[in-house]
């Protein structure tokens, strides 16, 4: 009993670990929004696609923000999170 507890909480903590990897931040100030297309892109010239098109109206030129992305198989960074940068 106690090694298939060892067992699964390795498993429990190597899942974890592979989800937080997943995940990365951007902070910059926003250089250009296109609402149609629901994406914003940063001062490093990195494009993000918004989690939804109606959040590119919250957001202006020139705002500092932070962006919590995953980055697709191909290439594409999905914002999961915009917050003003602190």
């Amino acid at each position: 009993m106690r090694k298939l507890m060892v067992a699964v909480s390795a498993a429990a903590l190597l899942a974890a670990s592979s989800i937080a990897a997943l995940a990365a931040e951007a902070t910059g100030a926003i250089t250009a929004i296109d609402p149609d297309a629901g994406t914003v892109t940063l001062a490093d010239g990195n494009t993000y696609v918004l989690p939804a098109p109606e959040d590119a109206a919250s957001l202006q030129v020139g705002q500092e923000v932070t962006i919590t992305f995953e980055e697709g198989s191909d290439g594409s960074k999905m914002a999961t999170e915009v917050v003003p940068a602190s």
